[in-house]
This record gives C-alpha cells, sequence and structure tokens, in this order.
C-alpha cells in the first residue's frame, strides 16, 4: 500500500544512519559495524608486520581460472582442479527447475 509509507529520509551522519518518519528520526551508529580508513590501515600494517615471507619470487600461484565447473589453480607443482558442480546451480539447471515448477 503505498499510502502508508512513511519513511521521509534516511541518510548517513557521519557513522551513524538516520531514519527519518512521521514518527521522527531513529539513528543507528554503525561504527561498530564497519571499518574507518584509520581502522582499515591500521589492520594492514599489523598484518603486514606478522607476514614472516615477504619474499615476493617465491609465491607459486601462476593461474587460476574456472573451466566449466571446475576451478584450476596452477603453480610450479602443476593445476589442481575441483569441480564445484555439486556446490552451485548452472544456468541450465536453473532454467529447468524454473519451468519444472
Amino acid at each position: 500500500d503505498e499510502t502508508n509509507e512513511l519513511n521521509t529520509n534516511a541518510q548517513l551522519s557521519g557513522t551513524s544512519i538516520e531514519i527519518t518518519d512521521s514518527g521522527g528520526t531513529m539513528s543507528v551508529d554503525l561504527d561498530p559495524t564497519f571499518t574507518t580508513d584509520t581502522e582499515l590501515a591500521s589492520a594492514i600494517t599489523d598484518s603486514e608486520d606478522l607476514d614472516l615471507d615477504k619474499d615476493e619470487t617465491n609465491e607459486l600461484n601462476t593461474n587460476a581460472q574456472l573451466s566449466g565447473t571446475s576451478i584450476e589453480i596452477t603453480d610450479s607443482g602443476g593445476t589442481m582442479s575441483v569441480d564445484l558442480d555439486p556446490t552451485f546451480t548452472t544456468d541450465t539447471e536453473l532454467a529447468s527447475a524454473i519451468t519444472d515448477s
């Protein structure tokens, strides 16, 4: 019913989202939910400090690709393949399911 939609405004104010309707404005602080740029930069620095292997020449993965329903990861030891067919529905399977219902 389009006549009972009461929200008149929604805005982000600092780290809070404010929703306004005929009853007033409600505010929810999203700070615990999201990371600020400063927090993200600090987390990246902390992660880099913990990385004891910063040698870029020993990274072995050289390729990753989707081939049909399989994901293939290639490194210096060869290519490993995992069939994702049981995990996901193909377009054909989805179309068939829609048609059957």
